[in-house]
């Protein structure tokens, strides 16, 4: 069976959405390592964000600003975070693109009396628009941050299992 050649258009589409999937991982990765440099790098300079569900910022604020504010809650507020990447949504439309991501972000407080020790929990959207820059990389160049869901997950410490006669 002989396989049809694959167009140098289509290589490139694929590449595309690898390329910007890669861009939220980092993002979801540098959040977590509390890594702000590479979390900025995920922006075009100079990007304005909605975050005005997550923060108490306008929904018009420099990526700068939120960064900052960021990195400030993380440190006075939350011990570990884990964020999960779900559904992601990605459009091409030559050099920019229309990505919106599903992301389940888990959060510790530093203080365990915090809401009674448990996590706080948020189901949100990432609604991104991409551009590629004249260096050839993607990059967020407007964001959206949506929170659907937030709630409160019991903390309580998880023991291991052991099978019976073991």
């Amino acid at each position: 069976m002989t396989t049809a050649p694959v167009p140098d258009d289509a290589v490139r589409r694929l590449l595309d959405r690898t390329e910007i999937r890669d861009v939220v991982t980092r993002y979801f990765v540098s959040a977590d390592r509390r890594d702000f440099t590479t979390f900025r790098d995920c922006f075009v300079p100079g990007t304005t964000v909605d975050y005005s569900d997550l923060l108490p910022v306008g929904p018009e604020e420099s990526i700068d600003v939120v960064t900052d504010l960021i990195d400030r809650t993380m440190a006075e507020r939350f011990g570990a975070t884990q964020h999960f990447m779900g559904n992601h949504e990605c459009i091409l439309e030559g050099d920019s693109a229309a990505v919106e991501t599903y992301c389940i972000a888990m959060h510790t407080h530093l203080d365990p009396t915090t809401d009674d020790g448990a996590h706080l929990t948020s189901a949100l959207r990432y609604v991104d628009r991409f551009e590629r820059g004249d260096d050839g990389r993607w990059r967020i160049a407007h964001r959206r941050a949506v929170r659907d869901l937030a709630f409160l997950l019991p903390g309580r410490s998880a023991t291991r299992y052991v099978p019976k006669g073991v």
